[in-house]
């Protein structure tokens, strides 16, 4: 709060009173003249002594202003509860816990406040400051009209034309050589002028810049791409919504919360189980930090990485062709999740986390009625770190073989895929979902190849083979694959000569790391060198 001296009403008078004496002339500017007082009878006491007159033969008037700007604002964490009085709302709520300010005004407002709290109050306002950084536009140039780079928040969340940008300008107070520049500005920054983005994406766009920095420099594409986000959401909610049914009931709170869940959950179920706990962890300890970029990079990255781009895509197969128990669980997973997803999310996208949250069927008949009133969700019960190392490794099978499979094929092309690894077992419960999200007619983990594959590899533990025979050139391939060993051979190299360098000072570790590293070329040159003699015999 910053108030203008003179403005507001509302504010208590300055507590000066000018005192002029019958027959004695006095000068506004005179300090001899201003007396300060808590009543007009104090005051009057008080001039009375300074100037020796009897008390009647004085005229006063208290100064018609108000306490400056910054007195006004030094007592504003108590006076607004009623102070001087003694209200409930005053000892209910003063001292608070935490002012949220910017660093331009720690002296001329904190420093204030801190102070008129302990000599007026006898205590502190708020124990903890927490400082945004300024707002600067996406070059780090601070905001100013001449420049045409200033960003009003309204036109982020309305959107705006390029020549409403203009004309807002126009019908201010520059100069013709500063008006100018703003619209050549305006038109460097916002040539299609600036898109609708929403309250949801730009409020969840500036806190998921504040950092320890002190500057904050807005990109107006950034704030796009979290709108486009917000649909992202939207649509998995309503894809979602559609295989719950109209009928759906979930299960009891405390069954899901159990380690051991429903029982029919398929490795799937509990990675994404897992995945929900890890983004309650890192929030949670985002908001107890004050890293609120920590706890947007969380939530986006579960919304986004994990439950629409692996989650949901898994599950599409069993929703329309899985028993009755799979279905069961992946329901009761997917409602869980998305319960979780948008209590995470609501205190930086409320408008469209309450939306999604009203439709979502209740588990029973005393859950909150709103977001706003429930509980954040704060527990981790689903941890389980193995399950997080085997789904890493088959997500890097999965990213391996689809760019394996891009490099040679159209993106809409099934081939056939075979997989060459002793993690049979591991992999085994997971095959349906590489399937799919691989984009496979057929994926194999036991047959051998056949003749004409393209090879990738995903360090030592499995090659993938996907078939390629009559869609590409062979000698191309050839060509490529043997750049590509020369350059792992260089690798290799470079590496084995830096081993044999090593001096006692070499940490374990960092020998362990390079021997492992080593082995693993080793395994890559060998793979390569199988795939050129694949396409030596198309050639054949």
């Amino acid at each position: 709060l910053k108030l203008s001296s003179g403005i507001n009403a509302e504010w208590p008078l300055r507590p000066g009173y000018k005192v002029t004496v019958k027959g004695v002339p006095t000068d506004d500017l005179d300090g001899r003249s201003w007396v300060s007082a808590h009543s007009e009878e104090e005051a009057r006491t008080k001039a009375a002594a300074r100037f020796n007159v009897d008390p009647s033969s004085l005229s006063l008037s208290q100064d018609p202003d108000v306490l400056d700007t910054w007195f006004s604002s030094g007592i504003f964490p108590f006076s607004v509860f009623g102070w001087p009085d003694e209200s409930v709302d005053l000892r209910a709520f003063y001292p608070g816990s935490l002012l949220e300010t910017g660093h331009d005004i720690l002296f001329f407002w904190v420093a204030r406040m801190v102070m008129m709290g302990l000599e007026l109050m006898g205590d502190l306002p708020f124990n903890e400051v927490f400082l945004h950084p300024m707002i600067r536009d996406a070059q780090g140039i601070k905001m100013s009209k001449s420049l045409g780079n200033v960003v009003d928040p309204l036109d982020v969340v309305n959107g705006i034309s390029l020549k409403e940008l203009h004309d807002k300008i126009d019908n201010g107070y520059l100069q013709e050589k500063e008006l100018i520049r703003a619209r050549e500005g305006q038109k460097r920054l916002y040539p299609n002028g600036i898109p609708e983005c929403g309250t949801d994406a730009l409020r969840f766009a500036l806190c998921s810049y504040l950092t320890q920095a002190r500057d904050l420099n807005l990109d107006v594409l950034r704030v796009e791409g979290y709108r486009k986000f917000c649909n992202k959401m939207w649509n998995a909610s309503k894809f979602a919504l559609m295989q719950l049914g109209n009928d759906y009931k979930p299960p009891p709170a405390d069954i899901i919360r159990t380690p051991g869940g429903l029982g029919t959950e398929s490795e799937l179920d509990k990675w994404i189980l897992h995945r929900a706990s890890v983004a309650i962890s890192e929030t949670n300890e985002g908001f107890r930090n004050y890293m609120f970029q920590q706890c947007t990079t969380a939530i986006y990255s579960f919304w986004l990485y994990d439950l629409c781009d692996v989650y949901l895509e898994s599950t599409k197969r069993i929703f329309y062709k899985g028993e009755e128990k799979e279905q069961a669980a992946a329901r009761s997973t997917l409602y869980t999740c998305l319960d979780i997803g948008l209590r995470l999310i609501h205190p930086f996208m409320p408008y469209i986390s309450e939306e999604l949250w009203q439709r979502l069927p209740r588990r029973t008949e005393n859950d909150p009625p709103s977001l706003v009133v429930s509980r954040y969700p704060e527990d981790s019960v689903w941890m389980n770190e193995n399950i997080e190392e085997n789904m890493k490794f088959v997500k890097n099978i999965i990213h391996t073989t689809r760019s394996v499979k891009d490099s040679y094929l159209d993106s809409k092309a099934k081939p056939e895929v075979y997989m060459k690894t002793q993690e049979k077992a591991l992999l085994q419960p997971y095959l349906s979902c590489m399937q799919d999200l691989i984009g496979c007619s057929q994926l194999n983990i036991d047959r051998e190849p056949p003749v004409g594959t393209a090879v990738g590899t995903v360090g030592n533990r499995c090659e993938v083979h996907v078939l390629v025979k009559g869609l590409v050139d062979p000698q191309q391939e050839i060509q490529r694959l043997s750049n590509k060993r020369d350059n792992a051979e260089k690798i290799m190299s470079q590496l084995s000569e830096k081993m044999d360098k090593y001096t006692d000072k070499v940490p374990e570790s960092v020998r362990q790391a390079n021997t492992e590293k080593l082995a693993a070329l080793k395994g890559e040159v060998e793979t390569i060198d199988a795939a050129i003699e694949n396409f030596k015999k198309l050639i054949l």
